[in-house]
């Protein structure tokens, strides 16, 4: 299964030129993972509160097209891996705003690994039973990952 979440393109994501500027596309992969967390109930603030997160530790990126000022994107977050302390998360940001079908245009994707630490000091820990079991049903298959 695949979590997905609505955003805008608004003014302060982009250049002069109205296109995202891409440092801003890493801002609207964290808000789509923190959306995910509160889905599945962990609301990162909460976690945070409690003396845990999960710090970026590796991220993959391609840019495959622009998007604009004005754009309705929809991202879509799953998950490749469920380690012990560690969490593969699988992003593909597309746009219908420009598209004359009224299709959808992908415009990046991205692969990261997150890992379960404890705040402040960042030591990995072993991912709690309860968001691992809330993570699962994004678990994809390889089967899963083909379409």
């Amino acid at each position: 299964m695949k979590f997905t979440t609505q955003k805008l393109i608004r003014f302060h994501h982009c250049d002069p030129a109205g296109i995202v500027f891409y440092p801003q596309y890493f801002y609207l992969l964290h808000e789509a993972q923190e959306d995910f967390l509160a889905h599945i109930g962990f609301p990162e603030h909460e976690m945070i509160a409690g003396g845990l997160g999960v710090p970026i530790v590796d991220m993959k990126t391609e840019f495959l097209g622009m998007c604009r000022y004005g754009d309705e994107v929809s991202i879509e977050l799953s998950l490749t891996r469920l380690g012990h302390t560690s969490i593969g998360m699988h992003y593909e940001i597309h746009s219908t705003s420009r598209n004359k079908d009224g299709g959808q245009t992908l415009k990046l994707r991205a692969d990261s690994v997150v890992v379960c630490a404890e705040i402040p000091n960042g030591k990995a820990l072993r991912i709690p039973d309860g968001w691992r079991e809330a993570m699962l049903p994004y678990l994809q298959t390889p089967q899963e990952d083909k379409s």
